[in-house]
């Protein structure tokens, strides 16, 4: 049989599970030999045969353990990789439907309440607060994030945490304001997220900094400014839908993230007219592609006279009729 201390160090892993201590005890030592009786068990576990029995047919009846021919029954434990992962099956199907009644839960509590604004826009005050709200939000996402990226940042960027939401199927999209964008490494940060799953675009100005994860919550900024002391939290409401609906409306505005990774020329021409038509200044393109302005206004008369534009917007309109934007 396994070691106590083996058994020990192991122990209460699987109560997670909704694996009783018994239980557990029983199924680590069934796993440490090819097949067990209840007398031998009862002797491992210092407890009665009867009650070892009891605890093999529970565990079989959890697929932990199998019977095996013969007289007296013995019985083989089922290899972890696939016994342990029908328990975390099992777990995540309950946890899905207590996620499920937290609906109705809450219309139970706002039944006993008289309609009240603080039920639906809660104010957090202070960057701790403010930064632990943010990640108790992300923590809850399902299905989706929205967010405006734009200064100023409270919380560093941790494409670990984006990784653990995409490898959970939750959808991310951002849109990052230009001068963001332009600060020094944070392209690079952003291609890695990109890489990751992340679907980015870009705009010379938003409106402020937004976050928006499922139709259960929004945060936004009480204010406009360098520091971000306040912040509102934005339940399920009409307000949610309209933020929602502001972040698709600048969403369906702006460009993808520009790749500066020597593209091709005509993959180029096409990224630098969708910056001109998204409004770009020179500097701001410059920034983007890594490159002087001279060399962004130089590469603009390129692209002017070769459409035969006289103007910018020609030029957009040009290439849009030639289908190269």
């Amino acid at each position: 049989m396994v070691p106590h201390e083996s058994r020990a160090a192991s122990a209460g892993f699987l109560e997670a599970l909704g694996l009783p201590e018994p239980e557990e005890a029983a199924y680590l030592c069934a796993l440490a030999v090819p097949s067990c009786t209840a007398v031998s068990l009862a002797d491992e576990l210092g407890t009665t045969a009867e009650r070892a029995a009891r605890l093999l047919q529970l565990l079989a009846a959890r697929g932990l353990v199998h019977r095996r021919d013969g007289d007296p029954a013995r019985w083989s434990a089922a290899a972890p990789d696939l016994a342990v992962e029908a328990l975390l099956l099992r777990r995540e199907e309950e946890l899905c439907r207590t996620r499920g009644r937290i609906a109705e839960l809450m219309r139970t509590y706002r039944s006993a309440r008289r309609p009240c604004a603080t039920d639906l826009v809660e104010v957090l005050t202070g960057t701790a607060a403010i930064a632990q709200h943010w990640r108790s939000m992300l923590a809850g996402a399902r299905r989706r994030v929205l967010l405006f990226d734009k200064p100023p940042h409270i919380v560093r960027s941790d494409p670990g945490l984006e990784r653990a939401l995409l490898g959970r199927d939750v959808q991310i999209r951002v849109v990052y304001e230009a001068g963001s964008v332009g600060a020094p490494g944070r392209l690079a940060e952003i291609r890695a997220c990109v890489a990751a799953g992340e679907q980015a675009r870009v705009l010379p100005e938003l409106p402020c900094k937004l976050a928006v994860v499922d139709d259960r919550w929004a945060m936004l900024p009480l204010c406009t400014g360098s520091e971000l002391h306040g912040a509102m939290l934005v339940r399920t409401s009409s307000l949610l839908d309209a933020l929602t609906g502001t972040f698709e409306a600048y969403w369906n505005r702006s460009v993808r993230v520009p790749d500066t990774r020597a593209p091709a020329d005509g993959d180029r021409r096409a990224e630098l007219l969708t910056l001109l038509c998204a409004g770009y200044t020179d500097d701001s393109i410059a920034r983007l592609l890594g490159v002087s302005p001279r060399t962004v206004q130089r590469r603009v008369r390129e692209v002017m006279d070769s459409l035969g534009a006289r103007t910018r917007f020609q030029a957009g309109i040009q290439a849009a009729r030639a289908g190269l934007l």
